[in-house]
């Protein structure tokens, strides 16, 4: 029994080890090329980034693995009913078995979405502080004054612009000039180009449940739901340790039946050969 211990011990190190190794080849950044795209794109960057990571390939494999785990436990969970008295002691054997090398996967499972959450959650806050520091920088008084200066430059060539317009419109008895038409008709495609800047979706506001957000509060909610799943996590990681104390008592429940027998044969006392039973071997 303490070999069993001591090699599930070692076991379980070499799983996490694995684990850990694994999760070591996705190491997502916070970069600047990643800054420049929109909340809601970031949150499908990363994940697109996740998906192609060897992480991702790996839990797609346990979760394969499982699948086939847990239809070999419902074929053995059948067996029992049906198990003679030479056979279910080995049927038994085997679901403990197969029920062990399922919780090893699901361990390994678990231990790795737990570490991608965290490096998720990691980049989210990353950005968000970037981001942040974007904002405080350009409410600063040097980008203002710069904006201002922009602006001032912009109303006073539109107010000569349309002084020339307007000269030109009224030169040779009121007829209008070809610059004068071309001039009008280039506004007009300007404030056509500018409304479909507007409402592109490439340049639409992040959204939640429906409503326009901020970048930051569509950042604090991405933040907020991987607090929440880190929770299940926490729940899932509980439910884990029951599982593995479950399997641990069905393989003693199993050894002390293979050692001792059934409770009820336990409990029998052998048969004790006495003299008044042979008396009739002695009589002719």
């Amino acid at each position: 029994m303490k070999i069993r211990k001591l090699t599930l011990c070692c076991a379980m190190t070499i799983l996490w080890m694995s684990a850990c190794s694994v999760a070591s080849e996705w190491q997502p950044q916070a970069s600047d090329k990643l800054m420049t795209l929109p909340a809601n794109i970031i949150e499908k960057r990363i994940e697109q980034d996740f998906s192609a990571s060897p992480m991702a390939r790996r839990l797609a494999d346990l979760d394969s693995q499982m699948q086939d785990k847990t239809a070999r436990i419902d074929q053995l969970q059948n067996s029992l009913q049906t198990a003679d008295q030479g056979t279910l002691a080995d049927v038994k054997y085997a679901l403990v078995q197969e029920k062990s090398d399922y919780l090893d996967l699901l361990q390994e499972s678990h231990q790795l979405r737990k570490q991608a959450s965290m490096q998720k959650q990691q980049v989210y806050q990353q950005v968000l502080q970037k981001f942040r520091h974007q904002q405080t920088t350009a409410n600063g008084s040097t980008r203002i004054q710069l904006k201002q200066k922009q602006e001032a430059a912009l109303a006073r060539m539109e107010k000569v612009m349309a002084e020339v317009d307007q000269n030109l419109i009224h030169a040779g008895f009121n007829q209008t000039s070809p610059y004068a038409d071309e001039y009008a008709g280039n506004l007009a495609q300007i404030e056509q180009l500018k409304k479909a800047i507007a409402s592109h979706q490439g340049n639409a506001s992040p959204t939640l449940n429906g409503a326009q957000v901020s970048s930051e509060e569509y950042l604090r909610q991405l933040l907020m739901d991987i607090a929440m799943h880190r929770s299940l996590l926490d729940q899932e990681g509980l439910m884990l340790s029951y599982m593995a104390r479950l399997v641990a008592l069905d393989a003693q429940e199993l050894e002390y039946q293979l050692a001792y027998g059934d409770s009820a044969d336990g409990n029998k006392t052998g048969v004790v050969n006495q003299a008044s039973q042979a008396v009739d071997l002695f009589i002719l």
